[in-house]
């Protein structure tokens, strides 16, 4: 049984107390020494007494201690609560190729040969410089309007691309006076601006700088 160091120095007064007690009575008479004997009977009494009692207590401590160990109803000290930390949550990376994302339309300019210009380039600059009223139309005043324009330098090469009538025979496919730019000059692929030699005259004569 282990004792508290509170109930040990309970025993030891007890026990200091009761040899006092018979050290003082010890030279008396014989009545004084049976006192004394009686005192020390009492005295044990009450050290007996003592020890019981805190037995006793120990014994209800140890209960006590297993009782809460084993319902597990007794008063612990609150927990540390734990820091609870959100899970990190990494953003994936969406790489979206360029491609993919978005439709581009790429027009790809191909640089015309000024030896041989292509008949698709003469076209699209007669359309701009030649169609005065946008109608989409090359018709025959435009065309002769144009020609009395080329200077004198350069109106030798007229005799290459031809008259006014001779042009028109040959462009013009419904005859209608009229040279349309997409359905006449698709109609006459073979036979209008179909060299490279008229394609450079004709280009030369009346829009030289056109990058169409």
């Amino acid at each position: 049984m282990k004792l508290s160091i509170k109930q040990a120095f309970l025993l030891s007064a007890i026990a200091m107390a009761a040899s006092n007690n018979h050290l003082v009575h010890a030279d008396d008479t014989a009545d004084a020494a049976a006192a004394t004997a009686g005192d020390d009977s009492a005295a044990e009494v009450k050290v007996q007494e003592a020890i019981e009692v805190v037995a006793e207590d120990d014994t209800t401590t140890d209960d006590a201690a297993k009782e809460c160990t084993a319902e597990e109803d007794c008063i612990a000290p609150p927990a540390e609560e734990e820091e609870i930390v959100p899970p990190v949550v990494e953003e994936e990376e969406v790489v979206e190729e360029e491609s993919e994302s978005t439709t581009t339309t790429t027009t790809t300019t191909t640089e015309e040969d000024p030896s041989c210009p292509s008949r698709p380039h003469v076209i699209r600059c007669a359309a701009k410089y030649l169609d005065t009223n946008q109608n989409g139309q090359l018709e025959k005043s435009e065309l002769e309007t144009a020609m009395n324009a080329v200077p004198w330098i350069l109106r030798s090469l007229l005799n290459i691309i031809g008259s006014v009538d001779a042009i028109m025979k040959k462009c013009d496919a419904d005859g209608d006076g009229a040279i349309d730019i997409d359905v006449d000059m698709k109609a006459t692929e073979e036979t209008c601006l179909a060299t490279c030699f008229k394609r450079k005259a004709f280009k030369r004569l009346f829009f030289p700088d056109c990058t169409e």
